[in-house]
């Protein structure tokens, strides 16, 4: 494995980790939320939610795109492949 994949999986697993403890969190901050909770309170709270779920998706698209990346190496390769053996045909 590329050392480069391994750093990108490394991050993703921690950013996954980390924000299994910040939902749990943000949702405790949200169980107590009322009526009369100020205005700075609940934007704080959809401001962190809205980060978090921006982080993930950032740390998911990397892998993804990697992933894509693999892919797409190998089927170029397959398709050299299949194009020099019906060259030789």
């Amino acid at each position: 494995m590329n050392d480069d994949t391994r750093k990108l999986l490394k991050v993703f697993g921690v950013a996954v980790t980390d924000s299994e403890a910040e939902v749990e969190r943000l949702a405790g901050i949200a169980a107590q939320l009322s009526a009369s909770s100020s205005k700075e309170e609940i934007a704080k709270l959809l401001k962190d939610g809205s980060d978090l779920c921006q982080e993930l998706t950032t740390r998911w698209l990397e892998i993804t795109q990697r992933v894509f990346a693999i892919q797409n190496r190998l089927q170029q390769q397959l398709a050299e492949a299949g194009a020099r053996l019906q060259g030789t045909n």
